[in-house]
């Protein structure tokens, strides 16, 4: 479960809720809920509204992952015999 979900549902809050105290939008505590990326301000926002130290941020706001691209392939060469 994601941690910004579970420390709302502790304190038995809404998304709603949780939105209005954080100063931030309903759509916005979905999205990171979900999983998506938010501005370094609106992690501070949520954090703070949670009652979490700004230093456990990593916890609650996994990086993102490297998303690895296959190498690209050289076309084939033909010889002209």
């Amino acid at each position: 479960m994601n941690r910004i979900r579970a420390a709302r549902q502790a304190l038995g809050w809404t998304q709603n809720e949780l939105a209005r105290r954080a100063g931030v939008s309903p759509r916005t505590i979905h999205a990171v809920e979900q999983g998506r990326s938010c501005r370094q301000a609106t992690k501070r926002r949520i954090l703070a509204a949670l009652g979490v130290a700004w230093e456990l941020r990593a916890e609650y706001f996994p990086t993102a992952r490297t998303v690895r691209r296959p190498e690209p392939v050289a076309p084939a060469r033909i010889d002209a015999a």
